[in-house]
C-alpha cells in the first residue's frame, strides 16, 4: 500500500519561544492553540510544533487502558527535545490499513483515530504513526518566506538497524538503494515525493529534517536557530523519482 509522509512531531519545553525562533527563520508559523503551532508546506506536509506538557497523546486519545505500545512511546517521548515522531497516511483506503499491517506480520495498537505500528520487533521504538490523510490547508498557509517547498527527506536512526530495516520493507517496500552516510551504510525508502534514510545509530529515532528550498541552498541550519533541531537544505531542482522510475510497492 503505497504511503505519504504527512505529518512531523517536534517538541519544545517552550511553545512561544518555539514560534518566535522559527519565524524568525522566515516560517509562516500557524498557531492553533495555546500548546500547540503548524508551518503548512506546499507539498502537503505538516510541521507540528507541539508544548513538551502538552504531547499529543496526552489527551483525546480515547483510551480506557493503554496498551504496551503506548505505554513505549510515552517512555520514548521523555527527555527528547525537537524531533519526535512523523506520521504516514495512506494514499488508498485507510480502512484496509489494519488488515494489510496484519497481513505484513506488523503488531499494531489502535490509539483514537491513529495506528501506532511496533516498527522493531525488539526495543527500542522507533517514531512512526499512521492515520487518515488530513484536509490540505489554504494555499496562503503554504506560501514560506524563506522560500522552503516541501520535505526533502526524514533521517530515522536505530541501535537495532538490521530489525529496524526487516520491519521498514514489511511496511514501506524494498528500498531504492543503500549509500555510505558518516561511514555506515542506510537504506533509503521512497515514501510519495519524499524520502526515508534508515541507519544504524546510537540513539532511536529522528535523527534530522531535511527541507528543499526554491533557492541554491545545500548545507544545515545551526542548532542554535533551531533549538537543537538538525535541520538541512537542498535547493531545488533535486533527485525525484516521478512517472516510470518510480519504484514498484508491495501491497
Amino acid at each position: 500500500m503505497p504511503y505519504m509522509v504527512s505529518r512531523v512531531w517536534l517538541g519544545f519545553p517552550d511553545i512561544e519561544r518555539a514560534t518566535e525562533a522559527y519565524t524568525h527563520l522566515g516560517f509562516r508559523v500557524v498557531r492553533r492553540r495555546q500548546d500547540r503551532a503548524q508551518i503548512f508546506l506546499a507539498d502537503g506536509v505538516v510541521l507540528e510544533l507541539f508544548s513538551l506538557a502538552h504531547l499529543p497523546l496526552n489527551q483525546a486519545c480515547g483510551l480506557s487502558e493503554e496498551g504496551e505500545l503506548l505505554k513505549r512511546r510515552r517512555r520514548f517521548y521523555e527527555g527528547r527535545i525537537g524531533l519526535l515522531d512523523y506520521v504516514l497516511s495512506p494514499t488508498a483506503s485507510f480502512v484496509q490499513l489494519p488488515a494489510q499491517l496484519e497481513q505484513r506480520d506488523i503488531p499494531y495498537e489502535v490509539v483514537g483515530t491513529r495506528l501506532l505500528p511496533q516498527m522493531v520487533l525488539c526495543p527500542p521504538l522507533l517514531p512512526l504513526w499512521l492515520e487518515p490523510p488530513a484536509p490540505l490547508p489554504a494555499p496562503e498557509q503554504t506560501h514560506q518566506p524563506n522560500g522552503v517547498t516541501g520535505l526533502h527527506a526524514l533521517m530515522v536512526g536505530s541501535p537495532a538497524y538490521p530489525a529496524a530495516l526487516a520491519q521498514h520493507r514489511r511496511l514501506l517496500g524494498s528500498p531504492v538503494g543503500f549509500e555510505r552516510y558518516e561511514e555506515q551504510q542506510r537504506a533509503v525508502f521512497a515514501v510519495g515525493k519524499h524520502f526515508v534514510y534508515l541507519q544504524g545509530a546510537q540513539r532511536e529515532g529522528l535523527l534530522g529534517l531535511v527541507l528543499r528550498s526554491r533557492y541554491a541552498l545545500w548545507g544545515a541550519l545551526e542548532p542554535t536557530q533551531t533549538l537543537g533541531v538538525a535541520l538541512s537544505l537542498v535547493g531545488d531542482p533535486v533527485f525525484e523519482l516521478t512517472g516510470d522510475s518510480a519504484p514498484e510497492t508491495e501491497g
